[in-house]
């Protein structure tokens, strides 16, 4: 859990949006969609470490990856994927345009603490079609930070 000092627990999780493109550049995706990424690398730059270390050969795509940090008391995280989903509604065009020249773009949900259930709705997984976007979950509950 993320916070043990109240008595009510608080989970975290992290809602993001991850785009892997051949060509695009992650200032062109960032200026679509009006956010900036918290992750990033142009294909054909120098590969690095997270930490910086430079690595042999080059990026083959470009990679970029916004995520926002949720902290809630209870198990369900569904309304949150709904209002990014509406956030996301302005850019269908721009999804369109990162599928049909190659690329894909995902919903990532990032659990990090306790346990969250929920369900997404069928309409809420329609919404995620129309956009040209797939659901990507990832798991780090249990992990020592």
């Amino acid at each position: 859990m993320a916070d043990q000092s109240s008595s009510v627990p608080t989970y975290r999780f992290f809602l993001g949006l991850f785009i892997v493109h051949p060509t695009l550049v992650p200032e062109e995706i960032s200026k679509a969609l009006g956010m900036e990424a918290d992750v990033a690398h142009c294909v054909g730059a120098p590969r690095r470490t997270p930490k910086g270390t430079p690595l042999s050969g080059t990026y083959a795509d470009t990679r970029w990856r916004h995520s926002t940090e949720h902290v809630i008391e209870d198990q369900w995280f569904a309304s949150e994927v709904s209002r990014l989903i509406d956030k996301l509604q302005l850019h269908k065009a721009f999804f369109a345009d990162v599928k049909s020249g190659g690329g894909t773009a995902s919903i990532v949900i990032q659990f990090m603490d306790g346990f969250l259930a929920d369900e997404l709705s069928s309409e809420t997984l329609a919404r995620l079609v129309d956009l040209n976007l797939s659901l990507a979950i990832e798991c780090f509950a249990g992990l020592q930070h």
